[in-house]
């Protein structure tokens, strides 16, 4: 797992959210274009939480994975 990016491991956490399997997910691609609902973040927020042992402002509403990963980089950096 150390050798994974925290891209790749949000788009795995966005994956296992949506239930999706193959889909290509790029920093453009919108949360809700792959099925995410507001529910549907808030528990991909708090899976991201637990897998980089961080803790996410509950405001945060990213739309898109571009914004999520840099969400969870500028925290990993703190």
């Amino acid at each position: 797992m150390a050798d994974q990016t925290t891209f790749d491991r949000v788009c795995a956490i966005v994956r296992e959210q949506a239930g999706l399997d193959d889909v290509e997910l790029t920093a453009e691609t919108k949360l809700s274009e792959v099925g995410l609902d507001s529910l549907a973040t808030v528990e991909a927020v708090m899976a991201c939480e637990d897998e980089f042992g961080i803790e996410i402002d509950a405001e945060s509403n990213p739309e898109t994975i571009g914004e999520f990963v840099s969400m969870v980089e500028s925290l990993l950096e703190n």
